[in-house]
């Protein structure tokens, strides 16, 4: 392919690299993340939601006997619908691996949760301290949801 550019004094290399800047400068991008979704941002927001207001339940009644496990069933039944929801939405995106990622690791929160609230009520400083997590994970996944809306 290259052996009529043999009289000419431009490099494979060099050649590659014209096409490559004719490319660029073309508007030809690689997107290597998938793009901002606007339900998966909103079930987001609205899991952060429910789960707020199950810690700020929670931490009221911290010492009485509605703090038991029993007594929030409904709540790990709704997270554990929303976050299987979110988790098939964010895999039926083609690359979206880190959101994936980050989902996974919110699923394996709201279970540990779970878990832990079977073996008995929590006190104000677990209750903080679980929410200061959920927290932070939420918040990754929506920033990078965000990040994904302007173009980052």
């Amino acid at each position: 392919m290259f052996e009529n550019f043999s009289r000419i004094s431009i490099s494979k290399n060099t050649l590659i690299s014209i096409i490559l800047l004719f490319l660029f400068q073309t508007g030809c991008t690689v997107q290597l993340i998938s793009s901002y979704d606007a339900t998966l941002d909103n079930a987001v927001t609205k899991l952060y939601q429910k789960t707020e207001r199950f810690f700020l339940t929670l931490n009221s009644q911290t010492g009485l006997p509605e703090c038991g496990y029993e007594h929030h069933m409904e709540f790990y039944k709704d997270a554990k619908v929303s976050i299987n929801t979110i988790e098939i939405r964010a895999r039926a995106i083609p690359d979206n691996n880190l959101t994936i990622q980050q989902v996974g690791l919110l699923k394996e929160n709201i279970e540990s949760l779970e878990k832990l609230h079977q073996i008995g009520c929590l006190t104000n400083k677990q209750i903080e301290t679980l929410r200061m997590s959920f927290n932070s994970a939420f918040t990754a996944i929506l920033k990078l949801e965000l990040a994904k809306k302007r173009g980052d």
